[in-house]
């Protein structure tokens, strides 16, 4: 299966943690599913506004962040003492707020790995973050970071503490343990003497300097600043710990992971010596990801699934306390000196905070973009949807300037794709979780959407495409293959006839109405049908590697394919100029091998968003150029591109939410020929246009370019001059330099006023206004084609 398409069993009721950490090593697997429901999302029926609060791009930077959607994956919280909250998240490194979480600002100078699984602070205010590629340090609150990991043999960081004399503690990923440093993180020791196991998710130090290790192994405890280390599991049955926490007196707790049925909540009254259960009042069946002592003594449990629990009495009884919060998969726990509890989230739901001891929770993301964006599409009035993985579905109608959530009916809220329809419906494709999944349509531009795939699909729904003719392709993973409906959506036929793949993972239909699906997982790759979808045929040949993330098809009907690797073999980009009959690999330039996406700009230029940043090519796939400065991360995975209707290159990422290019990429500027307009009316940047003397409506000029102007006789040269007329106009309208055609184009207005009414004019294309017409014609049609703008027609 794809790398990036890993997803956990619904039976499996391991927690995120542990998930998380293989997905700190793997980098690609960033789909993982929950093992719980995540009813806690409701429809959200008044959007909320997000204004962007990105800062400007450096003059060479292709990419821009919109600064939105807003939320992220709240793997990790510290306070300082200097009164800054931080937050570390999936993707988008780390985030600090100087307001109590009011607002947040990207806080990633020199962070260069920004999959950040742990943060705390010393004494002295200088923070530290656990992150994949090892540990760095920030001695300004967050304003430049340094890498630290003189000795740290093992990058994989997981967890820190730190001592009252400022030594730190890293936990690492299996394969490392833990490791101490005391002088400020400028050189690590590992320290592993009786560490049987070096799955270390959890640390934590008593006032006393004893130091608790929670691992995948029990609980391991260290007297002597972890120089040697003891087990300490009398009573302790559940193996696998995700949080420990111990206070002054005593008394430790641990969160355990139930991997193998049992779980939950153990408490030692002894420093560690023996356990018992604490689970009174604790309904989850979850992991127990993480735990705080707040300064009044009551404890705080965050769960996989259940949200948060409270206990008042340590650890006796238990509460439920998630009044307001909307996202139950909680990951971690900071306090701040006021007292003020906050808690991170998964899926993108950022972070929440308590200022009355968790009786009630407010979001607060303001400014904190991290999120998940697995799809993106653009309607005829430039309005961008963007698809989460987790949080459901944005809209920006402002250029991507800002964001509002519109999720009123999306109970599917892990959306992986998009598709908009010629009357400006819009069909959301998204994965089943907790209850959501399917296809669901809005017919008022996101403001409402309905679940229509019914139980047709119950599968994750990959890829969705529309033919001109208004039939809707779905494509399913794993295992369902194509659904096909004729009727906007409400019914759904399986059209898999010949598809001996179901795994599909993406979709494309050309001019001529063939539909092509890429498949993956099989060892098959790209399937045709020419029937609308009742037969398909295996188009293969040449085709390398034959897991296909995406499809895309330009003007001249050439085919694109990109690929993912599978254990490192195969990947990359492939190319068919003969419908699919045969495939050649072209990505000469492209230094990615896993390629997630793909669009082509009015220009006939090819993007491809990959695990390793953005690509482009300007020559029909021969050769690619790398474009990923300005992504966050440089190089980082992006999942989905689509081209707005002014040439701007919109960018779907993990951990970065949405990014748009500096400039449009439209240096077509470059005028396009008739066929592109006759075949593309969506990406006309005008609803009607003046040809003579006469105003016509989109929908008019449509139906003259496509009324053939040679007919039995001598043809109509008005019909032809229109033809180029309204080519030259749209051209003019998308950006073109008008001044070769400017006085033909008002020669030909002056002409055709002389006739009444509105075209066609049956001339002759022998009589005098026919002659003068002929003439016209051509200076606009070597116009259209680039032939009178620069180097346009090269």
């Amino acid at each position: 299966m794809l790398k990036h398409a890993h997803r956990r069993s619904s039976g499996h009721r391991s927690s995120l943690t542990r998930c998380s950490v293989i997905l700190s090593a793997c980098a690609l697997l960033l789909s993982v599913l929950p093992s719980g429901a995540r009813s806690d999302h409701q429809a959200l029926t008044t959007p909320t506004k997000q204004a962007r609060s990105a800062p400007a791009a450096p003059a060479d930077d292709f990419w821009l962040s919109t600064g939105g959607p807003q939320g992220a994956d709240g793997f990790s919280l510290t306070y300082n003492q200097n009164g800054y909250l931080f937050v570390g998240t999936q993707g988008g490194g780390v985030f600090r707020s100087s307001d109590s979480g009011e607002t947040w600002e990207p806080a990633n100078n020199n962070l260069t790995n920004t999959n950040v699984r742990a943060l705390a602070a010393n004494p002295t205010g200088d923070v530290f973050a656990g992150t994949s590629g090892g540990v760095f340090r920030s001695t300004d609150n967050g304003g430049t970071w340094t890498a630290v990991n003189n000795g740290l043999d093992y990058p994989f960081v997981i967890s820190l503490a730190i001592n009252s004399d400022g030594d730190i503690f890293a936990g690492t990923q299996e394969g490392g343990g833990v490791y101490r440093s005391t002088d400020n993180g400028e050189s690590w020791t590992l320290i592993d003497d009786g560490l049987t196991n070096t799955y270390v998710l959890s640390l934590s130090i008593n006032p006393d300097g004893d130091i608790f290790a929670g691992t995948y192994g029990g609980v391991f405890r260290s007297l002597d600043n972890g120089d040697t280390w003891t087990p300490v599991n009398n009573g302790l049955t559940v193996p696998y710990i995700l949080s420990v926490v111990t206070d002054g007196s005593g008394t430790v707790f641990a969160g355990t992971d139930p991997i193998e049925g049992a779980g939950g909540l153990f408490r030692s009254t002894d420093n560690g010596e023996t356990w018992t259960p604490a689970n009174d009042g604790l309904a989850t069946t979850n992991g127990i990801n993480a735990l705080i002592l707040t300064a009044n003594g009551d404890v705080f449990a965050a769960t996989y699934g259940d949200g948060i629990f409270r206990s008042v009495d340590h650890g006796d009884h238990w509460t439920a306390v998630n009044t307001g919060l909307s996202d139950l998969f909680v990951l971690s726990f900071a306090t701040n000196l006021e007292g003020d509890l906050f808690a991170g989230t998964y899926f993108g739901g950022g972070v929440f905070r308590s200022s009355d001891n968790g009786e009630t929770w407010s979001e607060e993301n303001h400014g904190l973009v991290a999120t998940d964006v697995r799809a993106i599409a653009v309607n005829n009035s430039n309005d961008i949807f963007a698809g989460t993985y987790g949080i459901g579905m944005f809209r920006s109608t402002d250029d991507a300037q800002s964001w509002e959530k519109v999720n009123n009916g999306l109970t599917g809220l892990y959306v992986r794709s998009i598709a908009i329809n010629s009357s400006g419906d819009i069909f959301a494709g998204s994965d089943f979780v907790g209850g959501g999944g399917g296809v669901y349509r809005s017919t008022d531009n996101g403001e409402s959407w309905t679940q229509v795939s019914g139980e047709a699909i119950d599968t994750d729904v990959r890829a969705l495409a529309i033919n001109a003719s208004g039939v809707i392709f779905a494509g399913t993973y794993p295992g369902r293959g194509v659904f096909r409906s004729t009727d906007n959506g409400q019914t759904w036929t399986a059209v898999n006839n010949g598809l001996t793949c179901t795994n599909v993972y993406s979709l494309a239909i050309n001019h001529d109405g063939d539909v092509f699906v890429g498949t993956a997982g099989c060892g098959e790759g790209v399937f045709r049908s020419t029937d609308n979808g009742d037969h398909w045929t295996l188009v293969n040949n040449g085709l390398t590697s034959t897991d296909i993330a995406a499809l895309a098809i330009n003007d001249q009907g050439d085919i694109f394919a990109a690929t993912v690797s599978q254990f490192g073999q195969g990947g990359g980009i492939f190319r068919s100029t003969d419908n699919g009959a045969t495939w050649t690999e072209t990505d000469n330039g492209v230094t990615a091998q896993d390629i997630n996406t793909l669009a082509i700009n009015a220009a006939g230029e090819i993007f491809a968003g990959a695990l390793g940043g953005a690509f482009v090519s300007k020559d029909n796939g021969e050769s690619w150029s790398d474009i990923s400065s300005g992504l966050i991360p440089l190089a980082g995975n992006v999942w989905a591109l689509a081209i707005d209707q002014k040439g701007f290159a919109l960018a779907g990422t993990a951990g970065g939410g949405v990014f748009r290019s500096v400039t449009s990429t439209a240096t077509a500027s470059c005028p396009l020929p008739l066929p592109r307009w006759r075949n593309h009316p969506e990406q006309w940047p005008v609803e009607s246009l003046t040809l003579g003397s006469q105003t016509y409506e989109k929908a008019e000029l449509s139906t003259i370019l496509n009324t053939r102007a040679r007919t039995p006789g001598p043809g109509d040269a008005s019909l032809a001059l229109a033809h180029q007329l309204i080519a030259a106009k749209l051209n003019i309208a998308n950006g073109s330099d008008s001044t070769p055609v400017a006085s033909t184009i008002e020669e030909a207005d002056a002409l055709l006023s002389g006739y009444s009414g509105k075209l066609p004019y049956n001339v002759d294309p022998g009589s005098p206004d026919g002659r003068t017409m002929l003439g016209e014609i051509k200076v606009l049609s070597a116009y259209n084609h680039g032939e009178l703008t620069g180097s346009c027609g090269q």
